[in-house]
């Protein structure tokens, strides 16, 4: 069973929130188990504090000073207490009376305090009375008892009365001077209190706002990983359109840069690769292409070769073993002759393509009369069109002076003518003419006929290559159907620097090449 993956903002979002309400737990823990004792151990130093204080204000004073007391008494919020030999000489709270158990009553003339006793009793009875440790310490230093060494200087809590703590320092200040100090613990308990309430308010209130914020936090920090994310897997699918356009000055930001560069780095590599690899898978095609023709043309030219070879043997057996007339010698002679044409025109051919495909082929190039030329070419083929029962017009002007080498332009000529009237059907037209450009002609051979393809149109022009094969050997064809005819003429007009091409026309196909004229002043 696959495990449900959690997305980096719910994790993201968890982290921040575990993190902010494990804090607000601590602190809550540490204000509830812990401030108290910091806050005791605070007061007991501020005690430690004013004693020391009031024993400098003492002795640079030379006695009392009311008001500097009083003000470190309310600063500190503790009472203050100075007997100097036996003799309550100050007193933070003057006038108050303290209750004792009957028969104890003492006053200060000078502070006005009163410790009474039966008249001023307890006013509940039944208690268990005690003293209050700073009153008996008063009481012992009035009565001119000194407290022990261990005591003096050190803050102690005692409990006096149920629900009655507080904190009581003595100390001397001066020979025969001490001060008293003492704090109730009650104050002190409250304001814990407030302020661990107040702190746990607080700490609810921002658990709360921690979550709002966690959300919208972790939402703007993750929206820029999940951009880069969505930039990463694009890329990994070859997609490098996609682009970061963040504006963000951090790592984040250097992180998507990064990125940028690295999609454009491989997007013109791969674009690269591809287009090598396209070339070479071109090129893989073409040469598979080229041998599959080779081979059709070895089979082929086998097949054209084997047949007359076969004829030319079985005449030629004739001729020396049956006992014959002259006349059927002399037939038999012709077939002899025919088919070795045949069989030297094709080797010329292979000879002629395999010069020019290696560059060792020249033109004798000179002025000469196309018409001329032409006139040649309806002798040669006037028979081929007559057994057909084509119609061929002949459209040139009576003189053509070109440049050019006239036995290769001949060939082109003559390989269009066999090309047309092997793909004319009987009673078809063939117009042959030329059109002036201006510094050349172009002549063109238009034959009435099937179209050819424009995936094709290129390809015609490839040594070996044929649209069909079986219709190459049709016995309805007269002229070659071996592929090197118009592979030939492609050779021939670039090497006279000049143009070739086809199209297609509405009943028809027309080839044409161009052919420069002759200089007028040669």
């Amino acid at each position: 069973m696959r495990q449900r993956r959690l997305s980096l903002k719910i994790k993201a979002g968890l982290y921040i929130g575990c993190f902010t309400i494990f804090f607000i737990l601590g602190l809550m823990a540490a204000v509830g188990f812990g401030f108290d004792r910091y806050y005791y151990y605070a007061k007991k130093e501020a005690m430690v504090e004013a004693s020391q204080k009031i024993s400098e204000l003492y002795r640079q004073g030379g006695g009392v000073n009311e008001s500097e007391f009083d003000t470190l008494s309310q600063r500190y919020a503790m009472d203050v207490l100075i007997v100097d030999h036996g003799k309550l000489v100050y007193s933070s709270r003057p006038g108050r009376r303290v209750h004792l158990p009957p028969k104890v009553f003492q006053q200060d003339e000078k502070t006005d305090l009163v410790v009474s006793g039966q008249e001023d009793a307890d006013p509940s009875p039944g208690l268990d009375f005690k003293i209050p440790v700073h009153i008996q310490e008063l009481l012992d230093l009035m009565n001119g008892k000194e407290p022990s060494a261990e005591t003096l200087g050190v803050v102690s809590l005692s409990k006096d009365v149920p629900d009655f703590e507080h904190f009581n320092l003595v100390d001397r200040i001066q020979d025969d001077a001490y001060v008293i100090l003492s704090q109730s613990v009650a104050p002190m308990k409250e304001s814990i209190s407030v302020v661990q309430h107040f702190i746990i308010l607080c700490g609810l209130i921002w658990l709360v706002i921690a979550v709002i914020g966690t959300v919208f936090l972790t939402k703007r920090m993750v929206k820029p990983l999940l951009e880069l994310k969505n930039l990463a897997v694009a890329m990994a699918h070859l997609d490098f359109s996609k682009k970061w356009k963040g504006n963000w000055n951090d790592e984040i930001g250097e992180l998507g840069d990064s990125i940028n560069t690295l999609s454009n780095q491989l997007n013109v590599a791969l674009t690269a690769l591809q287009q090598s690899n396209t070339e070479l898978q071109k090129q893989l095609d073409k040469a598979k292409e080229v041998e599959h023709m080779r081979k059709s043309f070895l089979s082929a030219v086998s097949h054209e070769l084997k047949t007359p070879l076969a004829i030319i043997q079985g005449y030629a057996e004739g001729l020396d073993t049956l006992d014959i007339d002259e006349a059927t010698q002399r037939r038999y002679c012709s077939v002899i002759r025919s088919e070795t044409q045949k069989m030297d025109k094709l080797v010329k051919d292979l000879l002629n393509l395999s010069r020019l495909e290696t560059g060792s082929f020249k033109l004798e190039e000179t002025v000469f009369d196309f018409t001329a030329l032409v006139a040649d070419s309806q002798d040669r083929f006037a028979k081929a069109i007559a057994d057909k029962g084509i119609h061929v017009e002949w459209d040139f002007p009576a003189e053509m002076n070109v440049y050019g080498d006239p036995e290769r332009i001949s060939t082109v000529l003559t390989n269009f003518m066999s090309n047309a009237i092997d793909y004319t059907a009987k009673g078809k037209h063939i117009r042959v003419f030329a059109e002036n450009l201006g510094e050349r002609y172009r002549i063109s051979v238009y034959n009435e006929g099937s179209h050819i393809e424009e995936k094709y149109q290129q390809r015609i022009w490839e040594p070996f290559y044929k649209i069909d094969s079986s219709r190459a050997r049709s016995p309805q064809r007269i002229f070659g159907g071996h592929g090197l005819g118009l592979g030939t003429v492609a050779a021939l007009v670039k090497l006279h620097g000049e143009t070739y091409g086809v199209r297609n026309e509405p009943d028809g196909v027309t080839f044409w090449f161009t052919i420069k004229k002759a200089d007028r002043s040669s």
